[in-house]
């Protein structure tokens, strides 16, 4: 294994260290174990997710964001995983190696970059609904829509508009409030890319909602 970790080493020009050449070997070798997104805490993963959104994409980078049974997260690309995102849509399970997690503002965010790879698989994964850690879905009835109201934070003015869907309060805040304008009380909608903060449901500046005609949305 020692000959295989130097001769890894010395493909990338000695740019990477041994735990990441060694992680690069078992890759080939199908070695590699797989996490799920719950199970997710810091440091070096591999694991499968589908692909449910594009959030960003740019000549260096792209940012999506992914899911599989347990939970979503933000994965950004960088250096060529930026143009194999191009070939990939919504709806896409990947493989994703040797990327690196950390948490962040909407939680778990895995950054693949310059010695890590994503691939298109062949496998089926079936994310779900419901309130979770990170980043999550919402579907059901919109029961009530609130009156905007204006607040000050830092002396600027800010907008908070609060909606009831089924039992939850979802607070959508400054431009994302223009997307309740579609939708009236005893709307089936399904609200994408929520987070949680303290005891209170949040939009995220790239939160998105449908009209639900259906359950399978995802």
């Amino acid at each position: 294994m020692e000959e295989e970790i130097e001769e890894e080493m010395r493909k990338f020009n000695n740019l990477i260290d041994k735990e990441t050449a060694k992680l690069l070997i078992l890759e080939k070798k199908h070695q590699i174990k797989r996490m799920k997104i719950k199970e997710i805490k810091s440091g070096s993963i591999a694991l499968y997710a589908k692909i449910m959104d594009f959030v960003e994409k740019q000549k260096d980078r792209a940012s999506l964001i992914i899911g599989d049974e347990t939970g979503y997260c933000i994965l950004k690309l960088w250096h060529h995983n930026v143009k194999i995102a191009n070939f990939l849509k919504i709806g896409d399970v990947i493989k994703v190696a040797n990327g690196w997690a950390k948490e962040s503002y909407y939680g778990i965010e895995i950054n693949v970059g310059k010695f890590g790879m994503i691939e298109k698989v062949n496998k089926d994964i079936c994310p779900e609904y419901g309130i979770k850690d990170g980043l999550f879905c919402l579907m059901g009835k919109l029961r009530k829509v609130f009156p905007t109201e204006i607040y000050f934070e830092n002396g600027k003015e800010k907008f908070v508009k609060k909606i009831l869907v089924d039992e939850n309060e979802i607070y959508f805040v400054d431009e994302k409030i223009r997307e309740m304008k579609k939708f009236c009380e005893g709307d089936k909608i399904v609200i994408f890319w929520l987070y949680k903060k303290g005891d209170k449901i949040y939009t995220t500046n790239f939160s998105r909602v449908k009209h639900l005609f259906s359950n399978h949305i995802l």
